[in-house]
């Protein structure tokens, strides 16, 4: 075991030993070594355990911990982050890898900007055997430092912060605010930086370094519904948005946002009910009367229908992307090519 890493990377896995390798060997060919990594595999019943204490036995920096009893997806996300000892924790989903620049590149940026507390960077988006398809994620800038106090702004917009395997955050700042709040079902991402950006700034570089793997078993492949519309959506910003006095910042960034999610929510159920999917459409709606800003989320529509429409009808809904690079392939198809 190493002590006193600067980086700990840290890896909640289920299910994924088939992908297991390319994760592992990914943080092993670091530029940087000053790592640890921190497997915490939530009972798998495929051959995770064997693959991971494989590569444990040889590599003193790994460490294979599994849990007594199943914690589900974001409990065992935040025991992976809670594990880790290191002055940074870089999240890594186990079935996504990282390039060989990743964790020097962002733990430099961090040390040269202590401000920030969250980093996160563009990804090489993969499909299942690890062939690069397109980057995604860029802001436009090589380097990008905002604000908490934007990004909590950009937020109220619509806007994101990324996903787990791009985010590199500060460990004293992740327990200064609790962690992972394990009780969100998705979203544990998006409210997790959603509260960093409460005490700190925010960086992103548009140098892709890790790779979001697709494949069937993943959750928006086997339902893509339930990251589009899920109760997460009204929790979270109930939560960050505090306190919420009358017209203050926050009580405004609160009702944009809700009345956005329930001006969405309403289009998307008109939509599923054309489209026959109408007990889908009867959970929404449910969703809706229960947590919805109808009051202000109906007057929007008049707003959202257009936008949504010529969005759609000049591709400006999609993000800047770029073609992938012939490098940009997996550990495992690299051994394929050597051999």
């Amino acid at each position: 075991m190493v002590t006193n890493p600067l980086i700990s990377v840290c890896v909640p896995v289920y299910n994924h030993g088939r992908f297991l390798s390319d994760c592992i060997e990914s943080v092993q060919e670091q530029t940087l070594a000053d790592w640890e990594l921190v497997i915490c595999d939530d009972c798998s019943t495929d051959e995770t355990a064997e693959v991971a204490q494989r590569y444990a036995a040889k590599d003193p920096r790994i460490r294979y911990m599994r849990n007594d009893q199943r914690l589900g997806m974001s409990a065992n996300l935040k025991r992976a982050a809670d594990l880790g000892t290191g002055k940074y924790l870089k999240i890594l989903c186990s079935d996504d890898w990282l390039t060989p620049r990743c964790l020097e590149v962002l733990s430099g940026l961090m040390e040269k900007h202590p401000g920030v507390v969250l980093a996160t960077s563009a990804e090489v988006y993969s499909d299942e055997v690890g062939t690069p398809l397109q980057v995604q994620f860029l802001f436009g800038e090589r380097i990008s430092i905002i604000s908490g106090d934007v990004m909590l702004d950009r937020m109220a917009r619509g806007s994101g912060f990324g996903g787990n395997s791009s985010f590199m955050i500060s460990t004293s700042a992740y327990h200064e605010i609790g962690g992972f709040d394990s009780n969100l079902r998705y979203a544990g991402d998006y409210d997790l930086a959603a509260r960093l950006c409460r005490s700190g700034n925010y960086l992103h570089t548009d140098e892709p370094l890790f790779y979001g793997r697709s494949h069937s078993e993943s959750s928006t492949a086997q339902n893509p519904k339930l990251l589009l519309d899920v109760l997460d959506s009204f929790e979270i910003p109930g939560k960050i948005y505090q306190p919420r006095r009358f017209l203050n910042r926050d009580w405004r960034r609160y009702q944009m946002l809700t009345a956005l999610l329930t001006a969405r929510y309403l289009l998307n159920i008109a939509l599923q009910y054309l489209r026959g999917n109408r007990s889908y459409a009867t959970k929404l709606r449910d969703t809706i009367l229960e947590h919805g800003n109808l009051l202000l989320g109906i007057p929007f529509l008049a707003v959202h229908i257009p936008i949504r429409l010529y969005n759609r009808l000049t591709g400006k809904h999609r993000p800047i992307s770029r073609p992938a690079e012939p490098w940009m392939i997996s550990p495992s198809a690299r051994r394929g090519a050597i051999n």
